[in-house]
């Protein structure tokens, strides 16, 4: 412990104790007050200015040097929040159950495709998709059956199971999406997911394709009771928010809730775009890059920009 607190203390600065947790000046509102409770032995913190919390990791990984965060993971291998009921949300325990995809899929990465695959792959080639994605996230489609002239996309776990799947139509149908009767509490192709990197969250499935390590929220809200949101907070990877910039209040929620949770969060400026999915790689690319971190002056200005 006292080696911790040793690598704490050059981090934040002098703190106090207060019976099992120690103090120290907040980071992320520098209030003057120390107000950042951190307790070793359930290994999170909280701000109870600003209600930022997580994990310790998360601190050191922040803003410690490389030296310190080399120490603390010498220290402590692994960080278990749950058990600190006031800082995170009860983990999810719902089972998933495998989905199985439909009889007629036909995945247009394979060879001697029929000649009902040259619609479907029109419609791809048309929106940016190459036959680079279509091997990588193993799109196909249904010629037949209940999801007749549909592009299939399918997801999978960490395990390599198929627990969803994305149905968007390329014919004439009045109804774009058909997806299963399945549970969308998923991290959708968590299988795919590099977790040492930047993760994006945007809101469908082919912003994802275009967008690097991403992941389709299937619509534009991120629950913090939800995997996607619990496996983010636990992996402590910075999150770049690509959703559209009609849904700006939903926005600032996500962002609100993973702020709240000490997550390194940059939101991506769509205001003068489509979605993500209607522009180039290389534009992605540099929305990307121009993110605006979301610091609390920052978030504050986004507030006043949504009242008006």
């Amino acid at each position: 412990m006292t080696e911790k607190i040793t690598i704490l203390e050059e981090t934040l600065g002098q703190f106090y104790y207060a019976r099992d947790e120690t103090l120290f000046k907040c980071p992320f509102c520098n209030h003057y007050k120390k107000k950042l409770s951190v307790n070793l032995g359930l290994n999170v913190f909280k701000c109870w200015i600003c209600n930022t919390k997580g994990s310790i990791k998360y601190l050191v990984n922040r803003f410690a040097t490389k030296d310190n965060r080399h120490k603390w993971t010498l220290l402590d291998q692994s960080i278990d929040m749950s058990e600190g009921d006031i800082f995170f949300e009860p983990p999810v325990v719902e089972e998933i159950p495998q989905v199985d995809l439909p009889p007629e899929y036909l995945c247009l990465a394979a060879k001697n495709l029929p000649h009902t695959a040259k619609q479907p792959l029109k419609y791809l080639f048309n929106r940016g998709v190459t036959r680079r994605d279509m091997v990588f996230y193993k799109i196909g489609f249904c010629a037949t059956g209940e999801y007749r002239k549909r592009i299939i996309i399918p997801s999978f776990n960490e395990d390599g199971e198929c627990n969803y799947f994305v149905a968007r139509s390329y014919g004439d149908d009045w109804m774009r999406y058909k997806n299963p009767p399945a549970s969308r509490n998923i991290v959708f192709n968590e299988l795919l997911i590099d977790w040492d990197s930047p993760v994006v969250l945007v809101e469908g499935m082919f912003d994802a394709i275009k967008t690097e390590n991403s992941i389709p929220l299937l619509g534009s809200t991120l629950h913090p009771r939800s995997r996607l949101f619990q496996k983010l907070v636990m992996e402590q990877t910075p999150v770049y928010l690509g959703l559209d910039d009609d849904a700006l209040h939903k926005s600032l929620k996500v962002i609100n809730s993973m702020v709240e949770y000490g997550l390194e969060v940059y939101k991506m400026n769509t205001s003068d775009i489509e979605d993500l999915g209607a522009i180039s790689r290389e534009e992605i690319k540099s929305l990307k890059e121009e993110s605006l971190p979301m610091t609390f002056e920052n978030i504050l200005n986004l507030q006043w920009r949504i009242n008006g």
